[in-house]
């Protein structure tokens, strides 16, 4: 059977993708990937670490995790749990106390804990983080339209908060979008054909694309909005998928999944009916 090392590393390679694409999107170092790669699993923190770094790789993959799971554990648990013990020594010689030896056990694995502590927090910060990031409100820039410097436009009351527009001729030639912080962190696509906004109900971490092209990844605060949009396409990837309300062209979505599970979905022109809830308006 083909080891779950070799298994990754092909299928990695059959999507021509790199490993620092693969970091990129897991969160995961690039050490800790060459270290899954040549099956050097002992170089890794272990435990449940080792499972996640899996469960993380396969799902950018697309392979069934629990399948690679299964694999792992058949793999490489039964060399790490079953120590040789050893044989019964005999004679006369002197013996190390059992609570001596449990003693150093214990302080080796605390100390081991303790210098680790730093690595595995860098590593699943951006996943369990509950710090709020910097909201970035990915909304499409607005539009100057010919009604906007007509008589009407003074009355309305955008146009209140900036008197000069409705008096001076001119000031419809200045590029007012290019002060939006939207605007220059992420320019929307022209005459965008899918609307997306991801509304968070808990704490999310959330990785959007528009139209092949990376645009957000952040952890997605209770109450906090973003909105993205696209000419052709948009996937989404949500590590909490109970914690986040989805609408897409202003009418909402169905639900994604339940809380703590890993969802990665496609928004397209033909897929876009099949998402919506059957009672959105």
């Amino acid at each position: 059977m083909e080891s779950i090392a070799s298994v990754l590393k092909s299928q990695r390679e059959r999507r021509k993708l790199t490993l620092s694409q693969i970091a990129a999107d897991t969160r995961i170092s690039l050490r800790h990937l060459e270290s899954i790669e040549e099956g050097r699993f002992e170089d890794l923190p272990g435990g449940m670490y080792n499972r996640a770094f899996l469960r993380a790789y396969c799902e950018r993959l697309e392979l069934d995790q629990s399948e690679m799971l299964e694999r792992y554990e058949s793999e490489i648990l039964p060399q790490a749990e079953k120590p040789s013990r050893p044989r019964p020594t005999i004679g006369t010689g002197w013996r190390i106390p059992p609570l001596a030896v449990w003693s150093l056990m214990l302080a080796i694995s605390a100390a081991g804990i303790f210098l680790a502590r730093k690595p595995i927090y860098e590593i699943f910060s951006p996943y369990f983080s509950r710090t709020a990031a910097k909201t970035v409100t990915y909304a499409p820039p607005p539009v100057t339209s010919p009604e906007s410097s007509s008589p009407a436009a003074a009355t309305s009351p955008d146009s209140a908060t900036l008197p000069d527009s409705a008096t001076s001729p001119d000031s419809a030639t200045l590029p007012a979008a290019a002060t939006s912080p939207a605007s220059t962190t992420l320019p929307d696509a022209a005459d965008g054909a899918i609307r997306l906004e991801v509304e968070g109900k808990e704490s999310c971490w959330i990785s959007i694309e528009r139209d092949g092209v990376p645009a957000l990844q952040k952890i997605l605060e209770p109450g906090e909005v973003q909105a993205v949009s696209a000419t052709e396409k948009i996937r989404i990837v949500v590590g909490n998928a109970g914690g986040v309300l989805l609408r897409i062209n202003g009418k909402r979505a169905k639900p994604l999944g339940g809380t703590g599970e890993v969802v990665r979905l496609l928004i397209d022109r033909d897929s876009l009916s099949g998402l919506l809830a059957p009672d959105a308006g």
